[in-house]
Formats: structure tokens, sequence, C-alpha cells
């Protein structure tokens, strides 16, 4: 290639069976969209130590894509960069990238280990959705957000640390992670949204941290397996009555205020559970008082 060449654009490599491991020149500092995408023919490639940025879909639909190396000074990866990308599975991303684009890596159905970069601030929507064997995921205290459907549909996942500084746990975060069995959450969390643990159907318990004050609709249903769950005091709004529906094991609430509190989160309605049998059930509320 010209090395005055700093981007590589849709078309500077041909997909060629001589192309199955490429190794980008020094000096490019972007790959363009589009630029390998639906390579058919490339497992590998090494990107330059001046690369900055991987654009929108740079490497979507490299259907036989095996291993990445990011480099460090890589400071955002676009939206779609990795996406359906089958065989991918692992990733590192270097603690320069403060942004991982929507939907980047979503459908990586082989992608079993990422390591996030201590440096990120935002992964976006879907970023990981369907990555179906993806088991355990650290969220760096770095980040301040995580968009809605970021994990959705890992069924493999069975354990989660997220972000200390993360207020918000977004719609359908999670939803349909039927394996998540653990999930360590932020400590300034204010509010769980809409479907965000949905159909988390081996999650046990959960305690919500102080400062916690809403939970959104349907949170928690279908979460088959969960038996208690603690919530604290602080807690302002629960957006419906059947926020539990589907919770078949769900038998005990721990409440860190008193039952006046308790009454006017519920505005003098009754928590139930309608379980999966269409029978309905009362949880056990037990009032902490907590001052």
């Amino acid at each position: 290639m010209d090395g005055e060449i700093t981007v590589v654009f849709q078309g500077s490599y041909s997909d060629s069976p001589e192309n199955e491991n490429i190794t980008v020149d020094e000096g490019i500092v972007e790959i363009a969209e589009n630029a390998f995408r639906d390579f058919k023919n490339l497992k590998r490639i090494t990107l330059p130590r001046s690369l900055r940025k991987i654009s929108a879909c740079a490497f979507a639909g490299c259907e036989a894509l095996e291993k990445v190396t990011i480099p460090l000074g890589v400071l955002e990866i676009g939206d779609e960069a990795f996406s359906s990308c089958p065989s991918l599975k692992e990733i590192y991303i270097p603690d320069s990238c403060k942004r991982i684009g929507e939907g980047c890596f979503e459908g990586c159905a082989s992608l079993s280990s990422v390591r996030l970069s201590e440096s990120i601030l935002t992964i976006g929507a879907s970023a990981f959705s369907y990555c179906f064997n993806l088991g355990c995921v650290t969220v760096p205290d770095s980040c301040v957000l995580i968009e809605f459907n970021a994990f959705a549909g890992c069924f493999s996942l069975e354990s989660v640390k997220l972000s200390n500084n993360m207020g918000l746990i977004d719609e359908s975060t999670f939803e349909g992670c039927r394996s998540l069995k653990q999930v360590d959450m932020p400590t300034k969390l204010y509010k769980i949204g809409r479907r965000a643990f949905k159909g988390c159907s081996s999650l046990d318990s959960i305690i919500l941290p102080i400062g916690t004050n809403v939970i959104g609709f349907d949170a928690f249903a279908d979460c088959k397996g969960l038996k208690r769950i603690a919530i604290p005091k602080e807690m302002r709004e629960i957006e419906d009555g059947e926020v539990f529906g589907g919770c078949d094991s769900l038998t005990d609430i721990s409440f860190g205020g008193s039952r006046e509190g308790w009454e006017m989160i519920m505005r003098g309605k009754t928590l139930t559970v309608e379980r999966s049998d269409t029978t309905v059930s009362v949880p056990r509320i037990s009032f902490m008082n907590l001052s």
C-alpha cells in the first residue's frame, strides 16, 4: 500500500484466499466504513499501532474472522463494526478506547471472552446482543452508560459485574439471558429500565443498591428462579404491580422502609405474582424500617 495513505477504504484490499491473514500497514489511522465488510476469506487481521478509529461496519459479516488484534491507541469502535462475525471467539478492547458503538459485536455467536477497556465510557445499544457463548462480563468503573439491549439474548452469560458509576440499567439490557445467576449491581444505581432482566430465569436473588428508586415495567418478568429480592427504602416507583409476573419461585420481598412507605409506592395495590401456570400468589413482604 502507498505509505501516504492513512485511511483504509472499501476496495483497498481484495477478498481472496491469499488474504486470509492481513496485517495493515503502520501509518493507517482509520479503517473506514465497510472496508472489509462481508469478506469471506479473512481469518486474522492485525491492525497498526497508529490506528485511532474503526468505523461502522468495517468488518461486519466477515464469517471466517477468528482473531483481531486491536492496538492501544484506538479511541472508538463504530456501530456494527464486527457484527455478524460468527467465528470470532475473543476480543480485547485496549484501554485507550472510549466508546463501543451500537451493534458492534451483535450476533458474534462464538464470542466467549471479552476484555473491556478500562477507559470505556459508553457501550452502545445491542453492542453484544446474541453473543450466545459469552460467559461473563466485567464492566469497568469508567463506564457511565450501557445502552438498551446491550447484552440481550446472551444465553450463556452467567455473571456480570457492572460499573459502580452507572446510574441506569437500560431497557432490555439483559433480557433473555437465561443462564444469568449473578449480577453485581452499580452502587450509584437509581433506575432499572423496562424488561431489563426479563427472562433471566436462573437469577436466584437480587439485592438492589441503596438509592435505587425506579423499577420499570416487566423489569424482572419471567425470572422463574427468582426467590428473593431486597428493595431499598429509597424506592419511589414500581411502574406496574405485575413487575414480577412469571416469577414462579418468588416468595419473599424485603423492603428497607416501613409498611406505609411500601403502600405509597404501590398506591394501595397489592403486589401479586401471576405464575406461568396462571395461578396468582402474593409474596411475603418484610419491612426493615431502616432509618
